[in-house]
């Protein structure tokens, strides 16, 4: 076996001898350069990796603790309204008047806005229709509902104030949207994007949503399920 091994050695060195291998490429200068600069995909690989880690923490916080979601929730808009997680700064009333209120037929409030007027199915004719702030706003009364519908495009035009804990995000037709599931203040805000003190209201319970650039309100004594099948039945 040594004799085999010493024979086959002998054989390579010799055919080494032979073979035209050109000169390695120099790269020392290459790899002390490399060694010297800091990885820095791999730093933010890492960063990015406890960014992720960070934000799923908190998402699991936020669904496990109504105590952490409530205190990152400070507030949130959805269309026209906007919902603040903080108590009310005025007193609210039951049924105050908005800024220029005006009783109007349904075709009447649909010659003044710029936007198509639904109505829901099931609840028959509105017992009453009132344009609010000029042409801002179409508010319709039914039987313990209430429907409010407005540009989703301007600047807020509600500003709700109630706990994180009551804030559930829901779908109306797979539009997302947010269910306030107890009776909370809410404030109209003008054009110059001031709250309007005495428009302050207690609100039933309301479902909110924005779809084609148009914000819905559906308020009144109702379940979740109720609420959003008279949203689903806008038409």
């Amino acid at each position: 076996m040594a004799a085999d091994r010493d024979a086959l050695e002998s054989a390579l060195h010799a055919l080494g001898t032979r073979l035209d291998v050109p000169d390695p490429p120099d790269v020392t200068d290459a790899v002390l350069a490399r060694i010297a600069t800091p990885a820095p995909t791999r730093w933010w690989r890492r960063v990015l990796a406890a960014v992720v880690a960070a934000v799923v923490a908190l998402a699991t916080a936020m669904v496990v603790s109504p105590a952490v979601r409530a205190t990152v929730l400070d507030f949130l808009r959805i269309g026209g309204v906007e919902i603040q997680h903080q108590p009310a700064p005025v007193t609210p009333s039951l049924d105050p008047p908005l800024p220029n209120e005006r009783d109007v037929t349904l075709d009447q409030a649909r010659a003044a806005v710029d936007f198509p007027l639904r109505l829901p199915t099931g609840l028959g004719p509105p017992g009453a229709v009132r344009l609010v702030d000029g042409d801002r706003v179409v508010t319709m009364a039914f039987s313990g509902v209430r429907v409010d519908q407005f540009d989703g495009g301007l600047a807020p035009m509600f500003t709700k104030f109630t706990h994180a804990v009551d804030v559930h995000h829901v779908t109306v037709d797979g539009t997302p949207a947010i269910w306030v599931d107890r009776p909370h203040p809410v404030l109209y805000t003008d054009r110059d994007g001031t709250l309007r003190d005495e428009s302050a209201r207690l609100a039933g319970s309301t479902l909110i949503w924005e779809r084609d650039g148009v914000t819905y309100r559906v308020e009144g004594d109702l379940t979740r399920e109720r609420a959003i099948a008279i949203g689903e039945s806008l038409r």
